[in-house]
């Protein structure tokens, strides 16, 4: 199973109101985490990334807060304490904050499109999807480019590395719409699939499974509602 959550950032102005209906919902020591950061709308991600999970969790496993613990692996990449079979992924830009859920290992990523950051590509990215990206120009090219990092990202999240790995470590191939990973010549055994949350973003999520993820729009009021 591949189930996506995502959740648009509400635009009220007072955080405040929105922190005090999350805290009933995230740990502890999620809250207070939150709280710490000088930057509220950091604190708010963090806060609806948590909240997403819980709400996932008790979806589809029917787990009660009380019956887990979400704990940090060695790299970062959160996962529950002691239950198999059980893994989640956050990631958030712009205005979103999206969760994966699985049965098997799993990582997302999103990114808010902007102008192809070339420079940052020839630093990063392997030789031949700089190729790719340098024979495209305006929004096509902007679009490959954060295709690519999407990807790359989500990737990463999926072994649990995070940037500790280099992106141009490994290759990724867009074949209509197929997304392929490669290092050197060998075709990984993984598959990443796109999430068309919004055409302003790339979104894309890597795991175990050829299936399209199932995605839903979640709303505030869902997962701060009690019982």
């Amino acid at each position: 199973m591949i189930e996506v959550l995502f959740i648009q950032i509400p635009v009220e102005s007072n955080r405040n109101t929105i922190f005090a209906r999350l805290q009933s919902v995230v740990s502890k020591e999620c809250y207070a985490e939150a709280l710490g950061y000088r930057n509220k709308e950091v604190a708010l991600r963090r806060l609806l990334g948590e909240a997403l999970v819980r709400f996932a969790l008790k979806m589809y496993w029917h787990l009660p807060p009380e019956d887990y613990r979400i704990v940090r692996g060695e790299k970062g990449k959160p996962f529950i304490e002691g239950r198999e079979n059980v893994f989640f992924n956050i990631s958030h830009s712009g205005d979103y904050v999206v969760c994966s859920v699985s049965d098997r290992e799993i990582g997302i990523d999103i990114e808010k499109r902007a102008k192809a950051r070339m420079e940052v590509a020839g630093r990063f990215f392997h030789g031949e999807e700089m190729a790719q990206l340098k024979i495209l120009e305006g929004d096509t090219q902007d679009q490959l480019f954060f295709n690519y990092w999407s990807v790359k990202e989500c990737f990463l999240k999926y072994i649990g590395t995070g940037l500790t790995r280099s992106l141009n470590s490994f290759i990724v191939k867009f074949t209509g719409e197929n997304v392929y990973l490669y290092e050197g010549m060998n075709k990984l055994p993984l598959y990443v699939k796109a999430c068309p949350i919004d055409p302003g973003y790339a979104c894309y999520v890597c795991s175990e499974y050829n299936e399209l993820p199932k995605i839903r729009k979640i709303i505030l009021e869902e997962i701060t509602r009690v019982g």
